[in-house]
């Protein structure tokens, strides 16, 4: 892994949609909570995304000289140390020979992070220096054989997580610092895989989809794998375990998520399924010795805040340990998830089986939705103790403390929303999670209104619409988000509409799917100036209307719409 912070994109303008109809934004709204129809479920993909919460474990050689060679303190990530601290490929491999971490207990560290309230665990199978936590036969450069340990820990990671019912995967690096055919040691790690080392790859990758049961996700990692290196990658272990979900750093946008950058969580909306993951610190994954240790209370907050940040935006949250030489747990990090997990068992409602809540951005947090509940995380309250929930117009039932239901907070109408008391009813949690119920189906204010222009017609743009994104490239530094939909909102008081398209010529034959509410129409581009669909359209007269646009048939999951110059006119009979 690379520490990389993403860059903020600026995309051209796609899209303008003109509505000649008129509008009144004042009048209360009503919305489904899903405004747009759905793919097909994928079973195996919709169990990954209500994990939520996962175990990351990055373990290996490097966790025994713990950040210090030849009495040197080595800065960069200590899972990296043979290229930070330059050492051979013979003392490296000296180095394994002492690798006995003889402290490491599977199924306790499983039941932490059950405890912890984490779904899954995904343990680095093997990581850039090329050795093997299994027993693979491609090398001896393995756990099994050229260790005193003399066990495969992968094997008994799977077998823990089956007894205690959590999902395994397993990371796998796309280089490898060992492997002769390999390239040598960079200094950006995205380095391209000559043919015997993709041989390697595929032979080791087919071992762990084999030997180590079911396999809920593979974590591939770095590299530059050629377009055809990466089908064949995953090829072979969808051939192998159909429902193993792939982290989108198998590149070239043949992963199942997209993966942000590490220790990123993304200010931007997703369209694809995704994750964020994240180490205790920001400076290493694999265990340090020297590195500092800040106060347990600031640390489980500031994991807490991720977490919630990235489950309220859609997203799944994967938090790293990184094991001592001997196999033991810092009891830090122990400490830490510990807490998290003390937390998630009186919180947990607002977690798992959630959506993020349609509503606008909140300043002092982030919100869910389950059923008739709305889940209010309070990251920063207010000094006075009075929150606004903007956009919410659905009048409120009650609301409480989701860790204590008898404590509950006085409600009223404010000026854009509901404004909550909770200066009196202090939360003892790290962080407050407060319930609201409401009445009927969620209505409320989207974050982006279109209002009609002064000709009359409403102008939608990229500019002004909601911008869906996945987060996908050939590599590591060349990965960046991508607009895969776009949405936006009016409230029209008229309805029967027909709808026109204007492509450009470069567009013909392009596939485009148009939502109106949920109710999809797809259309191959003419690239022609006036194109008409001839298709009636029913709009929800004073009430919001969706409307959204993306690819019928994208060449994947995470590619850019590219519509540039395309214009939709839905124009009243």
């Amino acid at each position: 892994m690379n520490i990389k912070v993403l860059n903020k994109v600026i995309f051209p303008v796609m899209f303008i949609l003109i509505i000649a109809c008129s509008g009144n934004n004042n009048k209360q709204i009503e919305m489904p909570d899903h405004a747009t129809a759905k793919e097909k479920p994928n079973p195996a993909l919709t169990d990954w995304q209500n994990q939520k919460f996962s175990m990351f474990i990055h373990f290996g050689v490097y966790s025994v000289p713990a950040g210090v060679w030849k009495s040197q303190k080595i800065e960069g990530y200590n899972e990296q140390i043979r290229a930070h601290g330059k050492i051979s490929r013979e003392e490296y491999r000296d180095l394994a020979k002492t690798f006995n971490p003889s402290k490491w207990n599977p199924d306790s560290v499983v039941s932490l992070a059950k405890a912890a309230g984490m779904k899954s665990i995904v343990i680095t199978s093997k990581h850039h220096d090329g050795f093997a936590m299994f027993h693979t036969k491609q090398s001896d450069f393995n756990i099994v054989d050229f260790t005193p340990y003399k066990r495969d820990i992968i094997k008994e990671l799977s077998n823990a997580c089956k007894k205690q019912d959590l999902k395994f995967g397993v990371y796998f690096s796309l280089i490898d610092w060992d492997f002769p055919g390999a390239l040598p040691i960079s200094s950006n790690n995205s380095d391209s895989i000559p043919p015997s080392h993709h041989e390697l790859n595929l032979n080791q990758v087919k071992e762990l989809m084999t030997n180590y049961g079911p396999i809920s996700e593979i974590w591939f990692d770095m590299g530059k794998p050629t377009l055809e290196q990466s089908k064949e990658l995953a090829s072979l272990v969808r051939k192998h375990q159909p429902n193993c979900l792939i982290s989108g750093r198998i590149w070239n946008g043949q992963g199942d998520f997209a993966v942000m950058g590490d220790n990123e969580a993304p200010d931007f909306r997703l369209g694809v399924p995704w994750q964020t993951i994240a180490s205790f610190f920001w400076e290493t994954w694999g265990y340090r010795s020297w590195q500092v240790r800040e106060d347990v209370n600031k640390k489980a907050v500031e994991k807490l805040h991720t977490l919630l940040k990235v489950v309220s935006n859609g997203g799944k949250f994967m938090l790293n340990i990184g094991p001592m030489g001997n196999g033991e747990v810092v009891p830090y990090e122990k400490q830490i998830l510990t807490m998290l997990g003390e937390w998630i068992k009186k919180n947990g409602e607002a977690v798992y089986g959630t959506s993020p809540s349609p509503l606008p951005r909140q300043k002092w947090g982030v919100t869910t939705i389950k059923n008739q509940s709305l889940y209010l995380f309070v990251l920063n309250a207010p000094q006075d103790g009075k929150i606004l929930i903007e956009g919410l117009e659905s009048t409120p039932k009650k609301a409480y403390l989701a860790s204590d239901h008898s404590k509950s907070f006085n409600i009223k109408k404010h000026e854009g929303g509901y404004q909550l008391d909770i200066s009196g009813s202090p939360s003892n949690d790290i962080v407050p999670a407060i319930v609201l119920e409401y009445e009927g189906q969620l209505q409320y204010t989207p974050s982006k209104m279109i209002a009609r222009s002064e000709q009359g017609p409403y102008e939608l743009t990229l500019d002004n619409g909601i911008k869906y994104h996945s987060y996908d490239g050939p590599e590591y530094y060349s990965a960046k988000p991508t607009v895969v939909a776009l949405e936006w909102f009016i409230r029209p008081e008229e309805t029967n509409y027909k709808l026109f398209i204007q492509s450009l010529p470069n567009d013909k034959g392009k596939k485009v799917k148009i939502y109106i509410n949920g109710e999809e129409l797809e259309s191959s581009l003419e690239g022609a100036p006036n194109q008409s669909l001839n298709k009636e359209l029913a709009l929800k007269n004073g009430q919001v209307n969706s409307i959204k646009i993306a690819l019928a048939s994208p060449l994947n999951k995470h590619s850019d719409i590219g519509a540039e110059g395309l214009v939709l006119r839905i124009i009243k009979e």
